[in-house]
């Protein structure tokens, strides 16, 4: 048998073997799915299934996508298209856009909120952050369902808005915004899934076109599709039913930009003949951490088992205040480091943004070095001034080395040192350049300044971040996908996870899901903590709903600081 087969387990081997036909994979969190995938698709074009650029594989962030780029380059496969649905939908549209629709092709706006405002000035209404964040909202999710206009109208009557605004202004702000957006030529995010949707619909040798490029299709988090993204792999693919799409639907925490795990769920009625294959062993995580996360979705079909060595079970810790649940976070993790954890291998998760004004707070505090996530590595100010002067250096010296090139760069425009800074925030930025150094080591010899800004643009555009040696901060949502040895997971109280706005059924189902997404991020060390009062010690929290019966019995009260009030 192949080596891309003899590396798998027996159900990634089944993954990989089945090359034609429908296929739904079950995918646990850290359960080895992109190995299995990229071994499915290297394995059909050792066998001569697949010629590898009529494979289509598809993910959700740049991120992903070149994550299996690059483990499909390590098993010798090239040729491969490895896009997001909105990379794949604007190469095609960009392509057809002179034969069908002409002109020059339309500025691709990359936010909403410049174009709101001037609509919200000429109808004389609040252009306030929140009202404008909440129509941007509005405006993606009539989109991304494929809602006309008149049923977005009707949609809306149930649709909460700022209170500054009724249905009909609302309406006129929309409509104002599409307005402009039309007189200057430009499409927003949504509109590029929509219009690639609507040529493959409209124009039948675009659809003949496409349809020659692409002929195997593999779709991952597939329980993340929304209605205009799984109508535009359909009309890619067309008649044939060569697609695997993997997904899980515990992971399911992007509703409200349309996702639904009802199109893995439903896979199989839609493809009777589809090959289900469920990878439940989960590579990452301790037996401990994964007994934790399969209480948190008692009623899921999908239960992990884990294959690595026991640890540390997990730790429940309770608070007074938010003050004192965030310094206790920063003094924990000051104590993992001095005990030999990297700050890199630690992240605390949160529900929303503003838990972590608080964490970084105490963690500046505390002196611990942090990242918050979110903040994108090469728009940081110090690492988009490095490119800048590389680009300068390898223009007026074409021979000069990388490493030569960044040490000027570190001592003449940084004033480098090669101790650490004490403050936390000149330690940001000495962090960040120490992640350049490190990039422009791991080059050859030989490397040139122009072959370090080259690797540096690279990795910008496919979003490879290198590591920064700092404590991770992010959200739940920002974490997805990725992993860290120790995880603390702050807020877990009854207003913030769940979050007080969610009510029905269906988002209680979220926010347990989120907190399952949060927990299967640990490797060895997980901690979740919960606070009795906010910053104004008025509102009384309960701990949260979701936290097992037995990971409760362990909470354990930590001291706070004699407060009035407290």
């Amino acid at each position: 048998m192949s080596a891309l087969i003899d590396a798998l387990d027996e159900n990634q081997q089944r993954v990989a073997l089945s090359l034609i036909g429908p296929m739904r994979v079950l995918a646990g969190a850290g359960s080895g799915k992109t190995r299995a995938i990229t071994h499915r698709i290297a394995f059909g074009v050792e066998t001569g299934v697949y010629a590898p650029e009529k494979v289509l594989a598809l993910s959700f962030t740049t991120k992903a996508a070149g994550e299996m780029r690059a483990r499909l380059a390590a098993l010798n496969v090239e040729s491969v298209a490895c896009r997001t649905f909105h990379s794949a939908a604007m190469r095609q549209l960009m392509y057809f856009w002179p034969d069908v629709i002409g002109g020059d092709f339309p500025k691709v706006r990359s936010g909403k909120a410049a174009l709101l405002t001037q609509a919200a000035e000429q109808l004389k209404l609040s252009s306030a952050t929140d009202v404008l964040r909440s129509i941007a909202a509005e405006i993606e999710w009539r989109k991304v369902r494929l809602l006309t206009p008149d049923q977005y109208a009707t949609a809306l009557e149930n649709r909460p808005l700022p209170s500054s605004l009724n249905h009909d202004k609302a309406m006129a702000l929309i409509e104002r915004y599409e307005k402009l957006k039309d007189e200057r030529r430009e499409l927003d995010f949504e509109d590029v899934l929509i219009t690639t949707l609507g040529l493959l619909e409209s124009e039948a040798w675009v659809r003949e076109r496409v349809h020659e490029e692409f002929r195997f299709f593999v779709v991952d988090e597939f329980q993340d599709v929304s209605p205009v993204q799984r109508a535009l792999l359909d009309a890619w693919r067309g008649n044939r039913s060569d697609v695997c799409v993997v997904g899980d639907p515990n992971q399911t925490i992007y509703s409200f930009a349309g996702a639904t795990s009802e199109h893995l769920l439903r896979f199989g009625e839609e493809f009777p003949n589809a090959i289900t294959v469920t990878l439940d062993r989960n590579y990452r995580s301790t037996p401990e951490i994964v007994r934790v996360a399969n209480a948190i979705v008692p009623d899921s079909p999908l239960k992990l088992v884990s294959t690595v060595a026991s640890g540390p079970e997990p730790q429940l810790r309770s608070a007074p205040t938010d003050v004192d649940e965030v310094r206790s976070i920063a003094a924990a993790i000051l104590a993992d480091i001095a005990s030999g954890t990297r700050p890199e291998n630690i992240a605390i998760l949160y529900r929303i943004n503003s838990q972590s004004i608080g964490l970084e707070s105490a963690l500046g505090a505390a002196g611990v070095p942090f990242r918050v996530r979110g903040s994108r590595f090469f728009e940081e100010q110090a690492v988009r001034e490095t490119m800048l002067i590389l680009r300068g250096t390898s223009a007026s010296n074409p021979t000069m080395s990388a490493r030569d090139a960044l040490v000027m760069i570190l001592r003449e425009h940084f004033n480098w040192m090669s101790k650490p800074p004490v403050n936390p925030i000149e330690r940001h930025s000495w962090n960040v350049l120490a992640a350049v150094q490190s990039l422009a080591e791991a080059l050859p010899d030989t490397a040139t300044a122009a072959d370090l800004l080259a690797d540096l643009t690279h990795r910008a555009e496919a979003d490879v971040e290198p590591t920064v040696n700092a404590v991770t901060l992010s959200t739940i949502h920002a974490a997805k996908g990725l992993e860290w040895d120790t995880v603390y997971i702050s807020g877990v109280s009854e207003g913030l996870l769940p979050l007080s706005f969610a009510t029905d059924d269906a988002a209680i189902a979220e926010e347990r899901r989120l907190l399952y997404v949060a927990i299967t991020r640990a490797r060895r060390n997980l901690t979740l903590s919960w606070a009795d009062r906010g910053a104004n010690q008025s509102s009384v929290r309960a701990r949260s709903r979701f936290i097992p019966a037995t990971l409760a019995a362990t909470d354990t009260r930590i001291a706070g600081e004699s407060r009035a009030g407290g």
